[in-house]
């Protein structure tokens, strides 16, 4: 009874093995596109609601990974920025970032990872606001990758909440804050064998 039992343990197991998502532990390239959900803060707000706005994200990657840990620097475009909405104006804090984003990942079990992200943004293109605007942003972004397994292996799917520290306004009586939800599906270019 107790070799049958060993026996079946080892079937089994060779069995799951077989089937197991295949492991990247090379360095690879990777693209991501995605969508942002995005708002602003605003102080004082006396006259205007705020409303979110989706926007597009597209970056590139090169991410490296030992068995718990992955750093992946990325370089990323995104808009961010809320809708201000007044009785007579509506205005669209519509900022064009390039973004600096070195990410490191902390790897719960193979196919997800718990991602911290600082941002380091600079608006390519500064909209017109209530408030005069900087250029420079500095982010952190927290979530989660989820890699796709089998036939989809190539692919994952990045969730990540980005909360903005720096005011964006240049007046010392208002701020402004952005705010964003990130969902971005990403295609990794492995080397495969």
């Amino acid at each position: 009874m107790y070799l049958k039992s060993k026996l079946l343990f080892l079937l089994t197991f060779i069995s799951l093995s077989a089937t197991a998502q295949t492991v990247y532990m090379k360095p690879h390239l990777g693209l991501r596109a995605g969508l942002n959900v995005a708002t602003s803060t605003y102080s004082p707000n006396f006259i205007y609601n705020l409303k979110r706005q989706s926007h597009p994200n597209l970056g590139v990657f090169y991410r490296f990974r030992t068995q718990k840990w992955a750093f992946q620097p990325e370089v990323q475009l995104s808009v961010r920025g809320g809708t201000f909405k007044g009785e007579l104006e509506v205005v669209r804090n519509n900022f064009n970032f390039a973004s600096f984003v070195p990410v490191v990942g902390y790897i719960i079990t193979e196919g997800l990872t718990f991602e911290v992200a600082p941002e380091f943004s600079y608006a390519l293109i500064a909209p017109k606001s209530i408030v005069p605007l900087r250029r420079n942003e500095f982010s952190l972004g927290s979530g989660f990758r989820f890699d796709f397994m089998d036939m989809a292996e190539d692919f994952s799917l990045n969730i990540r909440y980005v909360h903005g520290f720096t005011n964006l306004s240049t007046s010392k009586t208002e701020s402004l804050y952005n705010r964003t939800l990130q969902v971005s599906v990403i295609y990794n270019l492995y080397k495969k064998k």
